[in-house]
């Protein structure tokens, strides 16, 4: 376990919320092709009052922070119960992975939101995909010194990397 804290953020706490939303720019500031996304999207998917998705399903925002409080990685997992119903399926997805360059706080990350998965009887996790077909997604793996193209999202090279990707495994949640 790493020395990060992972905190399930309360998003009617207008601090946390904050944090979790400016950690890209933070973290992407020496990366010139990364666009960021536009505040008021970005905001309104932690609007469980005017957000669609809430309407039928649910998700949770999982925040690292070290040993100063600073934010050092985020996460969100969705239990899309529209998409499990259709599918006959108990999948979790993952998105808005932002991460510093450490394995073991996207371990941790990962770690919360499979403990929120299975809590809800969901056995698997696929990502990252966003709250609809219009979010990006997927893991941009190579190209990076190309500029992005829209609904491709942009991240580090080392998010290769990260062993938590690896990890993402049905067991974790049986």
């Amino acid at each position: 376990m790493s020395e990060t804290q992972i905190i399930q953020i309360d998003t009617s706490d207008r601090r946390q919320v904050k944090n979790f939303l400016n950690l890209p720019f933070r973290i992407y500031r020496e990366f010139p092709r990364w666009v960021p996304p536009l505040a008021g999207d970005a905001a309104r998917m932690l609007d469980r009052q005017r957000h669609p998705f809430y309407r039928h399903s649910e998700a949770a925002f999982f925040l690292a922070l070290d040993q100063t409080g600073q934010a050092v990685g985020r996460l969100a997992i969705l239990n899309n119960r529209n998409y499990n119903a259709f599918n006959h399926s108990a999948t979790a997805f993952f998105y808005l992975l932002e991460c510093e360059d450490h394995p073991e706080i996207a371990q941790d990350l990962f770690d919360a939101a499979f403990d929120w998965a299975r809590s809800r009887n969901l056995r698997e996790i696929r990502g990252p995909k966003g709250f609809s077909a219009l979010d990006g997604m997927g893991l941009l793996v190579k190209g990076f010194e190309h500029r992005p193209s829209f609904g491709i999202p942009y991240n580090p090279t080392y998010y290769v990397s990260l062993k938590a990707f690896g990890n993402l495994t049905l067991s974790h949640l049986s």
